[in-house]
């Protein structure tokens, strides 16, 4: 069995990285909005009808639109597995004081309990893994949908 302490170095591994991502994705969704605010602006700070813009600030609102809900479901699901992995990082920090307590007190019940707790912290974590590879797999999402809208424009 791999050893609880490995998991949980492993878990912090992965929590730096998917906390970066989550930090760009956080700041990816505040440049959208603000530009979908820039967008809407009139020159005296006046909100402006979509309908009265010019049709490709029109078209950015679209894109902007159709692509905002996208990224906060990655959003979402990236805390998601962040917090999945804490939790699984808490369970394993228990099963560490659980087999710390075990060889302490020579109690085998004791030792059994850490087990479960090192098997439902490595549970825990794949599933916190799972909600990260979903986030990863709808991260194209978006900028496939700009990409393709981009490449229709003009085309009549």
């Amino acid at each position: 069995m791999v050893a609880p302490v490995v998991l949980i170095t492993t878990g912090g591994l992965l929590t730096n990285g998917l906390l970066a991502l989550y930090g760009e994705i956080n700041q990816r969704l505040r440049e959208m909005t603000r530009e979908r605010v820039s967008i809407l602006s009139g020159d005296q700070g006046e909100l402006l009808e979509a309908a009265s813009l010019p049709a490709v600030a029109r078209e950015r609102l679209t894109e902007i639109d159709h692509q905002l809900p996208m990224l906060v479901c990655r959003h979402r699901r990236t805390r998601d597995a962040v917090l999945w992995i804490y939790a699984s990082l808490g369970l394993l920090g228990l099963s560490v004081i659980g087999i710390a307590a075990s060889v302490a007190a020579d109690v085998e019940s004791v030792g059994i309990v850490a087990l479960a707790f090192v098997a439902a912290g490595t549970l825990v974590m794949l599933f916190g893994l799972s909600q990260a590879a979903r986030s990863l797999a709808a991260s194209s999402d978006a900028i496939y949908y700009e990409v393709q809208r981009t490449r229709t424009l003009g085309k009549g």
